[in-house]
This record gives structure tokens, sequence and C-alpha cells, in this order.
């Protein structure tokens, strides 16, 4: 069956999801984080595209941008590429990372041109990653509340509001915006996570977690990562390293237990 064509934006702005093959970590981490912002910042000068905002998740990627002088699909590949032929040498790993195509919708106007904006930026609050806009690191929150346009163009959408506290107010705007989500990604309060850990393991804290011998604690691992945890989350609440997480869950289903 071919490919559905993209559908293409009157004013060439969209809204960019890419995400892990089979919910993957794509995030291991600072490094990552700061190579993959890297390959943004050297094709954005390559291709001349207009950035105006990104949320890294762990499994997923949220951009907001527009073509200039090179359509979408080249800009992407040529940013995967980069990005995975660095990730796959530095991990000793080989195929893909990333799940098929990107996903992109169309920005067609200037109302949802700022709601997709307040969108990405509260991603990581809405996934329980931060208490207050500012203190997750991996967005380009604070190129706005810093008024930093070196990497991000923020003068477009700074110019759509009276002044640039008014802009942060709006960022800062609780909302339930529904744009384009990444489905594929589910996250769990702390609180109902650890009800699954003490439903489905024997541990009841993470010092259990690290006296399993190995095949009962990877068999724990992809049975509660299954169930909807994350990675980070499971880093978090068991004290095992995300790496190991990765490595163990890598491939493994997921579903809602």
């Amino acid at each position: 069956m071919p490919r559905r064509a993209r559908k293409q934006s009157n004013l060439k702005i969209h809204h960019v999801i890419l995400r892990g093959i089979n919910r993957q970590i794509i995030f291991e981490d600072q490094y990552d984080y700061k190579y993959f912002i890297s390959c943004l910042q050297y094709y954005k000068d390559l291709c001349h595209f207009k950035l105006y905002a990104y949320c890294l998740m762990d499994n997923h990627i949220h951009l907001l941008l527009e073509e200039t002088d090179t359509v979408l699909e080249i800009i992407m590949k040529r940013i995967e590429v980069k990005f995975v032929k660095w990730y796959n040498q530095k991990y000793q790993r080989t195929g893909h990372l990333f799940q098929d195509r990107f996903r992109s919708e169309p920005v067609n106007d200037i109302r949802y041109f700022i709601t997709v904006f307040r969108y990405i930026h509260q991603n990581p609050l809405h996934a329980n990653l931060e208490s207050a806009l500012g203190t997750y690191p991996w967005s380009s929150y604070n190129d706005y509340l810093t008024n930093n346009s070196q990497f991000i163009d923020i003068d477009t959408l700074q110019q759509l509001f009276p002044t640039p506290d008014e802009c942060i107010k709006y960022l800062n705007c609780p909302s339930h915006d529904a744009c384009m989500d990444d489905t594929t990604s589910t996250y769990l309060l702390d609180s109902d996570a650890l009800k699954i850990i003490l439903q489905r393991t024997s541990c009841t804290s993470p010092a259990d977690f690290q006296k399993l011998d190995m095949n009962t604690r990877d068999r724990y691992l992809r049975d509660l990562y299954g169930c909807g945890i994350s990675g980070r989350q499971l880093s978090r609440l068991t004290g095992i390293s995300r790496r190991v997480i990765a490595s163990t869950c890598k491939g493994a289903s997921r579903d809602r237990c």
C-alpha cells in the first residue's frame, strides 16, 4: 500500500513527532540529549529552517518548525541519519532507532500555532517530569524565558503577544490542549506505578530490587515496562539504571495492566 501523502501547511509550519522504535528509550544520558540538539543546530544552519520550539522526552521528540529552503522530509531524514549513526556507534548497536516515518501535522493558522507552542512546552509537565515549567532541561522553554534567540527563533512567537512576559504567562497557563499526541507514550503517576510494582513483584523498595538475581530482576522489569511504566520512571522507582532497563526491555510490548 502506498504511503499517504503528508498534509501541507499554508504557513509551511509543522508540528513533528519522532519516536523510538517499539517505544524504545532514545536518550540514555545527558550527552544523548545534547547530541540531538547539536544535530538540530547543524541542520538548522545548513537547511535554513526556522525552529520555534522543541521538547526531547525520553522516548519521543516534539518539534515546531518552519520550512524555508528545504522540504520537511529532507530536513528530518538528515537529522535522523546523523543522530542514529552516532547513537549506534556509541551503543554498539545496529538497525533502526526511530519508529517508521516521523509524524507531522500542518499548522495553518496563528491560533493553532500558539496552541502547539504551549502544548510542546507543557509536555514534561503533563508527563509528571517536572512540577513547574522550566525545571525540565530538554526543551526550548528557557530560551523564551531568557530571551535567548541564538538557537530558537523566539521573535516570531513573542511578537504574537503584547510583551515577552505575556508569552511566558501564556506558556504557564494550565491547559489540556489536544494536539497531535504521541499516542504510543503513556505516563503514570508515581503513586500508580508503585501500586503496580507492589502487585506484580515481591519488592517494596529499591533495595529489594538490588537483592534480586539477574533473571528475576529482568523478568520483573519487562513485566512492569509492559504495564506502561516508562524507563525513566522504572529507574527512579527501582534504583536500576536506565541503561540496564533500556537493554532489558528493548523490544518488549507495552500495554496497560
